[in-house]
């Protein structure tokens, strides 16, 4: 199965090594089977649940989204 042979890359033991230096022990990584094309998820493990952060077709391309989604919320707006 495509997630169990990701699980056991490398590549997947350095992305969640990143998780961890930039979430802190939340970080997490996690594949989403049913998404076909943004299936690598990055974000915090808290209390059981997995909060997503970043999603790619890449470890990179998710920690990248991550980073996009962050940038977008320091920008946005207060709604006075």
């Amino acid at each position: 199965m495509l997630a169990h042979d990701l699980l056991d890359d490398l590549e997947t033991e350095a992305a969640l090594t990143e998780a961890r230096r930039r979430w802190g022990p939340p970080g997490a990584v996690s594949i989403a089977d049913q998404y076909a094309k943004s299936r690598l998820l990055v974000g915090e493990l808290i209390r059981g649940r997995f909060w997503i952060r970043g999603r790619g077709a890449t470890w990179q391309a998710a920690f990248a989204d991550a980073d996009a989604r962050s940038l977008a919320a320091s920008r946005r707006k207060a709604a006075h």
